[in-house]
């Protein structure tokens, strides 16, 4: 179950999603990297368009929790870009 500040930081970090002409924004936008997400589909991670909080900057190289350091990502390409920093960081 969310908690209210929980649903408040998801709120805060959808807005900063790129809107999608013809849609909804409260519904659909679109992530840094142009994928399609959808906010009823938040961390399902077998929906089309499902999407999770990312870190601009990972917390593994000093990224914070902050609102200016969070942003709405897909979530296969948030695994994805997990899967490089892991990369990294094993070398």
């Amino acid at each position: 179950m969310t908690t209210f500040l929980e649903e408040v930081r998801r709120c805060q970090v959808w807005a900063k999603g790129q809107p999608i002409e013809g849609f909804d924004p409260n519904d659909w936008r679109r992530d840094d990297f142009g994928w399609t997400i959808r906010y009823a589909d938040y961390g399902d991670r077998n929906s089309a368009y499902g999407g999770e909080i990312d870190h601009v900057r990972p917390t593994a190289l000093g990224g914070y929790d902050h609102i200016s350091n969070l942003r709405p990502l897909h979530c296969k390409c948030n695994a994805g870009l997990g899967g490089i920093l892991g990369g990294l960081l094993g070398s």
